[in-house]
């Protein structure tokens, strides 16, 4: 007697090999579809191999995009979430479509999209099956590389920092899953912000996915290095794609740049050089990656004596109220609604100033510490490899405080270059050798000197008292938009119409900042 057909219709077929029993279908569905004829079973392997090929050399964005008939229209709809595709149709369905297109077509079958999986609808669960499966296994082989799920393990530990910021200064280190939002857990907002900027800076995720700090040997309490490296772990190394909801409560309203600012400090004070107060002699990655050094120099008009001076800095606050007020003072009518550029901001931020009297006091011989008149120019003696730019919109004054509004046209691609040490004494020498235009379509070589790419913009709504932090970050070629647990794709055109207030951009040359700052630190002063 045949003992599968006396099996019960719940069980699956089993055959007998010595003392073991091998599974032969996934589930009694799959069996009664494959046992049928060999042509539906050559057609159903042929399908399920198509689509894993598909899941493994198609974008995301095209693996989830389904069709929507709702008001008599197909539009094309791209969700993060894990959409369906049918093995017996090109039917490409939603968590909440994928029943309907089983009853009306009778397709029992269709595979997930994010880890290539089959589901039966009528188990109503995902199922096993071991001739399948090992063809899902073998489609990925030759992609492993280029694979959307990385093991944490793939990705090699560094014991230099500095080596470590060269070898991972743009590689992706972990594409698993899609962006992940985080849950605004009580005026969280400016928080969550500044991580997601954090997790799509190419320096801080590589650095933390390689495992640089362990938070099982970490012995510092309440360490905010440990929390970053739980939440990027968390984030990114999973397949998760709900919200993530780290330890971010509070109701109060905080700004995301004192965030910023206050996360640096906490991370170099988690590093083994915590005791150095020079940030010149500090090589932990948070000052190697965030920290650049300005080159101030005065001179006095009345003797030209040149005092010379080098701060470090984090990130550049760019005044917008001052660039609104220069322009009404220049324009005749006033040009209100022409947006401000960056590249203007920066060429103000580092034009030469006029010192008053009692600004200055010149110690040389010949003025003997009188007040005297100078003129103060600031420069960028070293470029970080991680460029933050705050843009001032907030102005406080005795009686109030106000927001401003005012539109700021910032590129893709930046060119730091013109605002550097190097350059300055270029143009003051007669040496500057006139450059190419480029524009943002242009290729650029790698080592572009001074050029950034854009990798994460943060926009403030509302106003000062009752606003709402968003933000777009930049991965791989893909654009996406997170408020609060809520992520969608944005497109380029979106990201460069909103109003920022913070901007991280990445060099792309590593080589080419260090090669700046040394040209400079040899130069005379």
């Amino acid at each position: 007697m045949d003992k599968s057909k006396s099996a019960p219709p719940s069980t699956v077929r089993m055959t007998s090999t010595g003392e073991c029993k091998t599974v032969e279908y996934g589930c009694e569905h799959l069996q009664d579809m494959m046992s049928k004829s060999p042509n539906i079973a050559e057609q159903c392997v042929n399908g399920w191999l198509r689509i894993q090929a598909n899941l493994c050399k198609d974008p995301v964005s095209q693996t989830q995009t389904t069709k929507s008939s709702k008001n008599g229209s197909d539009a094309s709809i791209t969700t993060l979430l894990s959409t369906y595709h049918c093995l017996q149709c090109a039917t490409i369905s939603t968590a909440e479509t994928r029943a309907a297109h089983c009853e009306a077509r009778k397709h029992m079958f269709s595979v997930e999209s994010r880890m290539g999986c089959l589901y039966c609808h009528m188990c109503g669960d995902y199922i096993y099956d071991p001739t399948l499966e090992p063809l899902r296994l073998r489609s990925q082989l030759p992609s492993v590389t280029n694979s959307k799920k990385r093991k944490l393990g793939a990705i090699s530990g560094q014991t230099d920092d500095q080596t470590f910021l060269q070898a991972n200064l743009s590689t992706p280190s972990c594409l698993a899953g899609a962006p992940r939002g985080l849950y605004n857990l009580g005026q969280s907002c400016y928080m969550s912000v500044i991580l997601q900027a954090m997790i799509h800076n190419p320096l801080m995720r590589n650095y933390f996915l390689a495992g640089r700090h362990n938070s099982t040997e970490c012995t510092r309490p309440s360490c905010i290095a440990c929390a970053l490296n739980d939440s990027f772990a968390d984030i990114l190394a999973t397949d998760k794609i709900e919200g993530h909801g780290p330890s971010l409560a509070g109701y109060r309203q905080q700004d995301a740049h004192e965030y910023f600012q206050f996360m640096l400090d906490e991370l170099h004070q988690t590093s083994v050089c915590a005791e150095k107060t020079d940030f010149k002699s500090c090589d932990c990655l948070y000052h190697q990656s965030f920290y650049g050094k300005f080159r101030s120099t005065v001179t006095c008009l009345a003797c030209k004596n040149v005092t010379t001076a080098g701060d470090p800095f984090i990130d550049l606050s760019l005044d917008l109220h001052h660039q609104v007020k220069k322009r009404k003072i220049d324009s005749r009518p006033p040009s209100n609604e022409v947006p401000l550029e960056l590249t203007g901001c920066l060429g103000s931020f580092t034009s030469s100033e006029r010192l008053a009297p009692d600004a200055y006091t010149c110690k040389s011989e010949t003025c003997r510490n009188t007040p005297q008149r100078a003129v103060k120019h600031l420069t960028i003696k070293k470029l970080p490899p991680s460029l933050c730019i705050q843009l001032k919109r907030y102005e406080h004054t005795k009686t109030n405080a106000s927001k401003l509004e005012t539109k700021l046209n910032y590129p893709l691609q930046l060119d730091m270059s013109p605002y550097t040490t190097q350059d300055h004494r270029k143009k003051k020498a007669g040496t500057q050798e006139p450059l190419s235009p480029i524009t943002p379509f242009s290729p650029l070589s790698p080592r572009s000197p001074g050029w950034y790419d854009l990798t994460s913009v943060i926009v403030h709504i509302g106003k000062m008292d009752a606003g709402h932090y968003i933000c777009y970050c930049r991965r791989d070629d893909q654009w996406f938009k997170f408020d609060d647990n809520k992520v969608t794709l944005a497109a380029e055109a979106q990201v460069l119409d909103a109003d920022p207030y913070l901007l991280f951009y990445t060099i792309r040359s590593l080589g080419s900042s260090q090669d700046d700052a040394q040209a400079a630190s040899n130069a005379p002063t």
